[in-house]
């Protein structure tokens, strides 16, 4: 088993030069480029989903691989799973090639290898740099193709950073360097959750309620507010007119409760003057001027740097 930690980004506009100039200023230890298809699997009841698991056959011209991630966590986009990978040959995984002790009982594990069906498909060309960056190595994937499912297809154009070795430090700091280039917002959804829901199959985009945090200490206050703002600034970019000012609502609401959160603490956070400024700029801004804001290296900068705290210092 490995634990992949790694932060995604959403790309929002043409980088092609800003990036290759921001490669240009690192150490670059290795470059590969190479075409992926990968075909994501369920049962027709959704078991895996249920079990929060992902189940998908990976192929390239070099290689077939199955891998199921488990039960993780995503806060402020960083991605943290337990993913288990074997080799496969057919057509189906092999699900008795993971550990027993991933799943409740083994006739469960039976009853989801027989029914299991594809469900969805994502295919990208991946161009991918190992780097080395403060003391760490450090994967940085550009991943560019498509998901397909029988609702449609969407466009995939992500950015990724995965922590190979070293120091998760090392790896937020790269992440905000990149952040500053603009162009890129954080990903919370992966891919497989955006293939469930064109495949059918997982739930809409919805406004979430406040959540209760009686009891709850700080650090775990801001991880709510913070996941609660994010779940409702993608609902903002994907809903229609009339949803919009209840996205806006949950983002503020998210806001708040980070913002509340921080200012019991002592010493209170770094980033906290520069949450009230976005806090207040969300608040005022018209819709234009909010989508610009949503896209911009301030807000994706201060959202790493909250992320940063909650997995480094706090």
């Amino acid at each position: 088993m490995q634990t992949e930690i790694e932060i995604k980004f959403f790309v929002t506009s043409n980088i092609q030069e800003s990036l290759s100039n921001f490669l240009n200023s690192l150490e670059i230890i290795s470059y590969e480029q190479v075409s992926l298809g990968n075909v994501y699997f369920d049962t027709p009841k959704l078991d895996l989903r249920r079990l929060d698991m992902g189940l998908r056959i990976r192929r390239s011209d070099q290689f077939s691989e199955q891998t199921i991630k488990c039960r993780g966590q995503v806060v402020g986009g960083l991605h943290a799973r337990p993913e288990y990978n074997a080799p496969v040959s057919g057509d189906l995984p092999t699900l008795s090639a993971f550990p027993d002790a991933i799943w409740p009982g083994l006739t469960v594990r039976d009853e989801i290898q027989s029914a299991l069906v594809a469900q969805f498909s994502t295919d990208f060309l991946r161009r991918h740099w190992l780097i080395a960056f403060e003391g760490a190595q450090i994967e940085l994937a550009w991943d560019r193709g498509e998901i397909v499912g029988t609702l449609g297809r969407t466009d995939i154009d992500e950015l990724e950073l995965e922590l190979k070795s070293g120091e998760a430090r090392a790896l937020f700091g790269l992440a905000a360097r990149l952040a500053e280039l603009g162009g890129v917002r954080l990903g919370a959804q992966s891919k497989a959750q955006r293939g469930y829901r064109l495949a059918g199959l997982g739930k809409p985009l919805a406004a979430q309620p406040l959540p209760d945090v009686g009891g709850l200490d700080g650090k775990a206050c801001i991880t709510l507010g913070l996941q609660l703002w994010q779940h409702h600034e993608q609902l903002w970019l994907e809903c229609g007119d009339e949803e919009r000012p209840l996205a806006l609502q949950g983002m503020l609401q998210g806001c708040d409760l980070v913002v509340e959160a921080a200012e019991n603490l002592a010493p209170v956070p770094a980033w906290l003057p520069a949450l009230r400024g976005q806090q207040r700029l969300l608040a005022e801004a018209g819709e234009e001027r909010l989508s610009a804001l949503l896209h911009g290296a301030d807000l994706v900068g201060l959202q790493l740097a909250i992320a940063a705290w909650l997995h480094l210092d706090a």
